[in-house]
Order: C-alpha cells, then sequence, then structure tokens
C-alpha cells in the first residue's frame, strides 16, 4: 500500500515528496494524467521508481534519457486487460466497499440523458471530477 498520497495541484507538494522521501524521490507513481505529468514525475521518481500510467488525456513527447539514467519503469494500464477473474474480484470489493460505505463515489454532475453529448464534453473539460450521472 501507498505510505502518503500527495496533490500534484497544491503548492509545494514537490517540497513534499523531497522530505518525504529523503531527496531520493518516490519509488512509485500512480499517474492519472500523464500527458501533463508524465516528464515531471520523471523528473521526481527515485532511482529503479516505477510510474504507473492510468490515465491520460492526449500525447506527449518525453526525453527517455531521463528514464534511462534512473532506470525507471513507465507502464501502463488499462482496465479493457484485466481477465476476468480479476474483474470479478473488482466487483466484489467495490460492492463491499459501496455496503458498508467505506467507499463513497464522487458525483461530478447529474444530468439527463437527452444531454449525453454535453456529459461527454463534460468528461474531457480541464478540472473534471467525479462521476457523470446519466439520469433516463
Amino acid at each position: 500500500g501507498a505510505s502518503h498520497v500527495l496533490d500534484h495541484t497544491q503548492d509545494g507538494y514537490l517540497d513534499a515528496v523531497a522530505d518525504l522521501t529523503d531527496g531520493k524521490g518516490p519509488d512509485v507513481i500512480l499517474e492519472m494524467l500523464a500527458n501533463v505529468n508524465l516528464a515531471r514525475d520523471m523528473d521526481i521518481a527515485a532511482k529503479f521508481g516505477r510510474i504507473v500510467i492510468i490515465g491520460n488525456r492526449g500525447p506527449i513527447e518525453i526525453n527517455p534519457r531521463e528514464a534511462m539514467m534512473k532506470e525507471l519503469d513507465i507502464i501502463g494500464i488499462a482496465l479493457p486487460n484485466t481477465s476476468a477473474e480479476d474483474i470479478a474480484v473488482i466487483h466484489s470489493a467495490l460492492y463491499k466497499g459501496l455496503a458498508d460505505g467505506s467507499l463513497n463515489p464522487v458525483i461530478g454532475k447529474e444530468l439527463p440523458l437527452a444531454e449525453v453529448i454535453e456529459a461527454h464534453h463534460a468528461v474531457l473539460r480541464p478540472g473534471a471530477y467525479g462521476k457523470i450521472v446519466l439520469i433516463p
């Protein structure tokens, strides 16, 4: 599990990374917006660190030498590649969390189904957060 979670949008987060890791950088970075943050992730990651790309909204140009010099592992994951068995385990954990209240989804917006096009645009806008719920 993670020992610390930091928000890259907060002022001073790079100082917090340095303080928490004694200047070495994090061993693992879970990246939700690679096209914006990947280059910086590569800069702050620990030597032999791992960057897991979970989200991305566009292309990015990086300098591979940054990864080479630290021998970084940069991997991407996508839910469609998950096995049926793992999906069942994930669903079970999600249902349990919803039932016991330990998982509280963030709803960013509720829209009528007739506004599905607006919902799609809302997901793609910078600063989008939470789930968009379509109401029939």
